[in-house]
């Protein structure tokens, strides 16, 4: 016997692997064609365009400029990675004195198991001197250790002490060169500069970016709060053509529900076609008559099953498409409101004239009660419109455009709250981890936030989000928060105090950094779940339709790449200061990152909607609370420094110390004339301005004021540079609306720029290859969609329940948004000369 997947199906010709490779590589894979005339200068096509001779981005030879097909936010976090591996190449630079120390003679080199620790030199110290805590003579305990046990092991015979006065302790015998201060500072004076320096650069990317290449938000307005009954684009079109020539409206109204309950019953639809390759059992699966009968057949266990959702069968879905038409029927009868108005202007000038004239503050807005808008700029001559720039096409989440700030605010908060939770849980789970391995514990951590981004992408989904890229900032506060406190804040504060300096402690950002450098980026590059998909679970389609449906791309988030990118950093300047060979993991982790995240951009993932700066700009702000962390931190080392607890007198002692060797045998060893110590807390009072304390040299005394002054001064550049202004802002335009251009307008025409999009109202998710319409298609230039294919069957106003209630006398024009196309003087001249 055969495979049964492989026998023809009710005639039909049996599914093709071969034709479902053909499909991944033409439609599924982001591909290019050289433009009309060049050589060298290619066009990205559109989802679902083909076009002879396009080819498939190339890994090696792509340049990064040309990534900028992708959007701008893909572009922008490319070059930050370039710009890291940069940065990190001086950061090593000026951390080679402290590598040379702790790697040097003058401080015991540590015998440390795990290869990842022993690269680039660390600061732990197992050089370990009994000494007495009297003036009176003192007998010290000890243990021989093998260095080949493990890490916890060793160290509770490294770190034994045994007094029978109870006089002894051990003191570390590893000495601090202080001048690796001064190159600490000097490094944290280079990230800061270099901040600013990026900001200035990415700004003048973003610019030129914005003059070079013309998308629909430079000619575009979005009006946040229309009244609920201007529903005609007519209406609108004559009110904004007082600032120049409005060359489409697009009026969305609150019938977010009506259409994911049309998007569900398409996703429905399209599995019963998978089981069904027929043109007679695709034209009768909607038939409710039908269903009763087979679904009754059905054993009692398989019922069960489907009714918790479990198993399927196609009469079962059939009687839940059955429900969804009575719901959507429903649905039509309701009346519907606007909730939300997209303008775009004919000139980039007249959009920037309008924004200009219009901004207003939100509160003035709302309260309908500012002063400067005159009355021929006040809709219907009464209502003080909230405008701003209109986010990109492609990044507007249609069916959530009604959702109000206040559900929104419900929503981030019962969210964040949750994430705080799981922080806390993991925490938890950290600390015990540790206890027992060290090495275990950061492959826990590696773990986790290899795990986290799927828990916080699914929590993500819950929130209702207008923009895919408020969404994305959601999810990035997210991430950067449980990231950043499991892979290395929790970690540093369950160290204990004494355990600083120690390979157990160290150990676990080593495995981290070197997790995140190697081993996360390669599970990333071997896509499991998508491979196992097109080269297993395919070949168990029934149909070709099917069969393609496995050869999908794996969904993915910017704002998963940025925090990933940003933890490494965090991580490696974390801990830079008590192990600098760190930093040449967090390099090879950016340089890994680049080329595995380049490979499956163009190999893996799906197509990204194109997305503005605003999660580089995030990520900036992220870098400046790195450059304060690593301030902190590094205050904290050098004024602990040795974490020991012990303080030097002038008195002195002998000691006799009794050490156990592994063999069972004792050796006995007595030092004359030795320090005296006393017990001292050298855990430092302050995080930001350190006190210095008696116990510490003067050398030492001078850095932990100068890390005092540099915290302080950090934080004061970072609260005011980032925060406060961002803030300040915030607050301003509470009030004041504020219109900022960026760079002089373009004089291109929007009816003119090749491939340009207008906002139409779609539907998409991960599991269509390309998106839904949801409006009336007939009122506009279908050139303008986003995407290519053949637009009667992506229509959703054209569907089976649709149509049924349009016959039955439904007005379903006032059941979806419009989006309404009104042809330039310069157009029309053009297509008339062109005998359109």
């Amino acid at each position: 016997m055969g495979d049964d997947s492989k026998e023809p199906m009710n005639g039909q010709p049996p599914p093709d692997m071969k034709a479902a490779w053909e499909f991944y590589e033409t439609y599924t894979l982001p591909r290019r064609i050289l433009k009309e005339g060049t050589t060298d200068d290619y066009r990205k096509l559109e989802p679902g365009e083909v076009a002879e001779g396009s080819g498939l981005y190339g890994v090696w030879e792509t340049p990064v400029d040309e990534i900028g097909d992708f959007g701008l936010g893909v572009y922008l976090y490319f070059k930050m990675l370039i710009t890291l591996v940069g940065t990190m190449a001086v950061c090593i630079a000026l951390n080679i004195p402290a590598m040379q120390h702790y790697t040097g003679t003058d401080y015991p080199a540590a015998d440390v198991l795990a290869f990842q620790l022993s690269i680039g030199g660390n600061a732990v110290c197992d050089k370990l001197i009994p000494v007495c805590k009297t003036t009176t003579d003192c007998t010290c305990e000890t243990k021989e250790f093998d260095a080949t046990m493990p890490v916890a092991d060793k160290e509770l015979d490294m770190y034994f002490i045994n007094s029978t006065t109870g006089s002894c302790a051990l003191k570390s015998d590893c000495t601090m060169k202080w001048d690796l201060a001064y190159y600490d500072a000097a490094m944290l004076g280079f990230l800061v500069v270099g901040l600013f320096l990026l900001a200035k650069l990415q700004n003048a990317i973003v610019e030129e970016a914005d003059e070079a290449e013309q998308t629909a938000q430079d000619y575009s307005i979005i009006v946040n709060d229309p009244d609920a009954d201007a529903t005609d684009p007519d209406e609108w079109q004559q009110f904004f053509q007082q600032f120049g020539h409005v060359t489409y409206v697009t009026v969305a109204i609150d019938n977010g529900v009506l259409i994911q309950k049309l998007a569900d019953r398409r996703l429905m639809g399209r599995m019963i076609a998978f089981e069904t390759a027929t043109d007679e059992e695709r034209a009768s699966m909607f038939d409710p008559t039908e269903n009763d009968s087979a679904f009754e057949q059905l054993g009692s266990f398989k019922k069960k099953l489907i009714g918790a959702g479990l198993s399927n069968h196609v009469s079962a879905m059939r009687k839940k498409i059955t429900k969804m038409d009575e719901e959507i029927t429903e649905l039509l009868t309701k009346t519907y409101s606007c909730v939300k108005v997209f303008v775009v202007f004919e000139t980039e000038a007249a959009q920037r004239s309008c924004l200009k004239e219009m901004t207003v503050g939100t509160i003035p807005a709302i309260l309908n009660t500012a002063t400067n808008i005159p009355e021929h700029q006040r809709f219907r001559k009464d209502n003080i419109l909230s405008v701003s720039e209109a986010p990109e096409p492609t990044d507007v989440i249609w069916v959530n455009l009604e959702t109000t700030m206040i559900h929104q605010v419900k929503e981030l908060t019962f969210t964040m709250t949750l994430t705080v939770g799981l922080v806390a849980i993991l925490g938890l789970c950290i600390w015990q981890i540790s206890e027992s391995s060290p090495t275990m514990a950061g492959f826990f951590v590696a773990a986790c936030n290899g795990g986290l981004p799927a828990f916080m992408k699914a929590l993500n989904e819950t929130e209702e989000h207008l923009t895919q890229g408020s969404r994305q900032t959601s999810l990035l506060l997210k991430l950067v928060l449980s990231r950043w406190f499991t892979a290395a804040i929790i970690t540093w504060i369950i160290r204990g105090f004494e355990n600083t300096i120690r390979e157990s402690f160290l150990t676990k950002a080593a495995a981290i950094l070197f997790a995140d450098a190697f081993t996360t980026p390669i599970i990333r590059c071997l896509d499991p779940g998508g491979r196992v998909a097109r080269n297993m679970s395919a070949k168990s389609a029934k149909t070709q339709a099917k069969m393609n449906s496995f050869f999908t791309n794996t969904a993915w988030f910017l704002a998963e790449r940025y925090t990933d990118m940003t933890k490494s950093l965090f991580v490696g300047l974390f801990f830079s200061a008590l192990y600098p060979g760190g930093l040449v993991w967090t390099t090879c982790s950016f340089v890994m990152c680049y080329w595995v995240d380049k490979y499956c951009l163009f190999r893996l993932w799906k197509q990204p909607p194109a997305m503005d700066a605003s999660l580089t700009a995030a990520s900036r702000l992220q870098i400046a609370v790195i450059c304060v962390v690593h301030s902190i931190i590094a205050g904290l080392f050098f004024a602990g420094f040795p974490f020991d607890n012990l303080q030097s007198t002038t008195d002195t002692a002998t000691v006799t110390e009794v050490k156990t060797m592994l063999d069972g045998t004792t050796s006995s060893t007595t030092y004359t004339a030795q320090t005296v110590y006393t017990d001292v807390d050298q855990k430092p009072a302050g995080m930001i301005n350190i006190p210095t304390a008696d116990w510490m040299a003067s050398e030492q005394v001078d850095v932990v004021k100068m890390f005092s002054a540099i915290n302080i001064c950090v934080v004061v550049l970072v609260c005011i540079g980032y925060f406060g202004k961002t803030a300040a802002f915030s607050v301003y335009k509470l009030f004041y609306g504020e219109y900022i251009p960026v760079g002089d307008p373009n004089p291109d025409l929007y009816s003119f720029v090749p491939g340009i999009e207008s906002y139409v109202p779609m539907y998409q998710t991960d599991k269509l290859p390309l998106p839904l319409l949801a409006c009336n298609l007939e009122l506009m230039d279908k050139e303008h969609i986003s995407f290519t294919a053949d637009y009667s069957k992506q229509d959703l106003t054209k569907d089976t329940v649709i149509v049924k209630a349009q016959e039955s006398g439904t007005d379903i024009s006032k059941c979806f948004s419009v989006c309404k196309q009104y042809k330039s003087p310069e157009l029309i001249e053009s297509e008339n000369k062109q005998g359109k």
